[in-house]
Parts: C-alpha cells; structure tokens; sequence
C-alpha cells in the first residue's frame, strides 16, 4: 500500500492568471497542469478552479427536464379529465383570427386575463353561436399550462352526462372528477345552458360553482344575462357572477367565416 502511494505523484501545478469569470461572475484561478506519468504524461492542461459555469449548465438542463416532465403531466392530466370537442383540440390563441373588430378586441381581453392570472379572477364569454367563446377558453387553458397552472376545459353538458354514467360503469368516479375540478388552478366550464335544466343537474351545477368559491373559472354561454339566471336560477348565476368580467362576442359566426 505504502509502495502504491509513492507511486502517486501529484501533476505540477502552474497559476496562468486569475480573473472574474463573465457568465458565473465568480473568482477563478486559471491553473496550468502537467500530468505527471502514465500514457498522457508531460501533457498540459488548462483547468479553471472556482468557474461554476458547467455546474451552472448542469443545473439548468435537470431544471429544464424537470419543466418538461411537469409539462408531460400536465397536458396528460388535462387530456385524460377534460371533456373537448375534437374541434377544439388545436385551438390556440395564435390562430384564433377574425377580422372582427369585436372579435379582435375579445382576443386582447383573453391574452390580458392570461398576463396578470392571479387565479381568482373569472371570465364570462357571452354571444352569439360559433363566435369563437370556447376557442378563446381552451386557448387561455393551453397558454397557462405553458406557465406551470393545472387547468381543466370541461363542456357543462358533457360533464353532467359524464357524472351520470359513472354510477353504473368502471373508471373516473364522480369524487374524483368532482375533486379535480375543486382542485385545478383555472377550470374552463363551456356552454352553459345547452344542458338540459332540472332539478339535479342546478344541484349539481351548485356543487361545482361552490367547491370553486376563490378559485378562477372561466364560463362560456350562448345566453343573455335574463336568460341565463332564468336557466341556472339565481343563486347559482349569483355565484357565477362573483368577481367575474364579462367578455360579450357578438361579432361575425367564427366558424363560417370561410363562407
């Protein structure tokens, strides 16, 4: 053992200069090496002792795969619990156009919502049919994903009909659908009114309105202001209505535009 270690011989060590490093700005000795023996003996090299440059890039590429490992889980969450139109699948801000003028100033609002989302802040898109409410709500789903929010898009009719099913068939159960949409930063409640109005499903409209007391919501609906408080009752459009701003779409119908 005590042979093996005279064997060992440190490589000679010679300071070149010492200078702050521009990208890391720590204090570096820029140290010149000559390695002593073996195959790559009498070989110099340059070693910069106190740059956490490498240290620095190491971290930052696990920070990025760590981002798009949450990303991943996200957008599986998202897909896997939200309730979508195939339509809607590609939906994004970026290519939603209309030269609406209405439309136009509807698309300024969303990407406003979006720039200062504080996650208590709700939207109601009203307006006529096909001018672009669920597109401008999924989009706003997509954008804040993009910044780390979990956020489900859920078609009021589908997600009643969905409840429904799960009390006689496998899968998603009614508490756990009901838990993600009390626990998700941003949920996106499109068509209100197109489901059919009774007894439970105003209960049950209630059940979620409430669990999302604080929480940011955003409503799309075809109705008016008259005729929606008449189809959810009052209380529940008095929930809806809580810290809510009002986009109202009027314009050209988004989807014939073509025509």
């Amino acid at each position: 053992m005590e042979g093996t270690k005279r064997l060992i011989t440190s490589p000679k060590q010679k300071l070149l200069q010492t200078f702050v490093c521009d990208d890391c700005h720590q204090y570096v000795s820029q140290t010149e090496l000559t390695i002593p023996s073996g195959p790559r003996a009498g070989e110099r090299i340059v070693a910069n002792y106190g740059c956490r440059c490498e240290d620095i890039k190491l971290a930052e590429a696990a920070k990025r795969k760590q981002s798009q490992l949450k990303q991943g889980k996200l957008m599986h969450k998202f897909n896997y619990y939200s309730l979508i139109n195939n339509s809607l699948r590609d939906a994004t801000l970026e290519n939603f156009h209309s030269s609406d003028s209405d439309l136009k100033h509807s698309k300024e609002k969303a990407l406003s919502y979006i720039q200062t989302f504080d996650g208590k802040q709700n939207l109601l898109f009203t307006g006529n049919y096909g001018t672009g409410k669920s597109h401008l709500s999924v989009s706003i789903t997509k954008k804040l994903m993009e910044q780390g929010y979990e956020c489900l898009f859920l078609s009021l009719p589908k997600l009643l009909t969905k409840i429904k099913q799960t009390y006689n068939t496998k899968g998603v159960t009614e508490d756990e659908l009901l838990e993600e949409i009390r626990r998700v930063d941003l949920l996106a409640l499109d068509d209100i009114g197109a489901e059919q109005q009774t007894e439970w499903t105003t209960s049950k409209l209630f059940e979620i309105l409430d669990d999302r007391t604080g929480k940011a919501t955003i409503y799309t609906t075809n109705l008016t202001s008259n005729e929606l408080k008449e189809h959810v009752n009052e209380r529940n459009f008095s929930r809806m209505m809580d810290n809510t701003n009002v986009i109202v779409m009027n314009g050209t119908d988004y989807r014939r535009r073509a025509f």
